[in-house]
């Protein structure tokens, strides 16, 4: 559901699928572990992502916090994902491609 690949100076984390409430609970412990032991840049890819639910918009509020708002940023994102992030404003805080 989730790989980590460390990229010069970021820590780039690959979803897969879809990121329900469940998964979001399975995930949410060892993706900020990974996130806090980076200390760098962070990036969210959902290329291959077909689903969010809310708890994941929390795990990406909670990340922006974390890595420090101008060092997260969601990429690949598909358009109905997107609308989901701009019904939520978390187009206006979070920076989302």
């Amino acid at each position: 559901m989730v790989t980590y690949n460390h990229e010069d100076d970021k820590l780039r984390c690959t979803f897969s699928g879809r990121i329900d409430t469940n998964a979001s609970q399975e995930m949410e412990q060892e993706l900020f572990a990974a996130i806090d032991k980076a200390g760098s840049q962070v990036v969210f890819d959902l290329a291959d992502v077909d689903y969010i639910s809310s708890a994941f918009l929390r795990i990406c509020l909670r990340a922006a916090k974390l890595s420090g708002e101008d060092k997260f940023k969601v990429v690949g994102v598909q358009p109905g994902i997107k609308k989901v992030f701009k019904i939520a404003a978390f187009d206006k805080i979070i920076d989302i491609e």
